[in-house]
């Protein structure tokens, strides 16, 4: 019996955490088995993050999130008024970014790009309205969820963060 339970847990490709320190829901881990939907060319081989790895890119978000949004809204020509009508100033203080996304559950995932740097992939659930966020992110501890539609452009978000140099990965198309 303990041998079956030993290797049921050791074929498991996610396991769930709580951080406290950085937000109220649960997190998942997922291992380097689980299939990582965004490969792009930089991509080299899968990666399991670490707890470490994890809360260097959590406080990397926070410290961030603002230059990251303007530098996004600069890129697809917005105006200037528009980017401060948009994205409240506030966000400038990690404080505050880590208050906007407390509520929201995490999914993390890794790899090691082509230039040996660690990535890391924060997936955003928001779970402010339990009921709701249960039935559309139905599987968030098993798979990656991206989604599209409404729902997820206002409760979903996902950032991938080189976490060896301290920088975002920007994908702008």
């Amino acid at each position: 019996l303990i041998t079956l339970i030993f290797l049921i847990f050791s074929f498991q490709s996610s396991r769930i955490i709580e951080l406290k320190d950085f937000y109220s829901g649960k997190g998942v881990i997922f291992d380097e088995s689980e299939p990582y939907p965004f490969k792009d060319l930089d991509y080299k081989k899968p990666y399991t993050p670490t707890i470490e790895d994890i809360k260097k890119a959590e406080n990397f978000l926070f410290d961030n999130y603002y230059q990251y949004k303007v530098k996004v809204f600069r890129h697809f020509n917005y105006d200037e008024n528009l980017i401060n009508k948009l994205l409240k100033p506030k966000y400038k203080k990690a404080q505050k970014v880590k208050k906007k996304f407390c509520k929201y559950n995490r999914q993390y995932a890794g790899y090691i790009n082509s230039s040996n740097d660690t990535i890391i992939y924060i997936g955003l659930l928001n779970f402010s309205n339990k009921k709701k966020a249960e039935q559309q992110f139905n599987g968030w501890q098993e798979k990656i969820l991206i989604g599209f539609g409404d729902f997820y452009e206002k409760n979903q978000d996902f950032y991938n963060i080189n976490i060896s140099k301290d920088e975002f990965i920007y994908k702008l198309e």
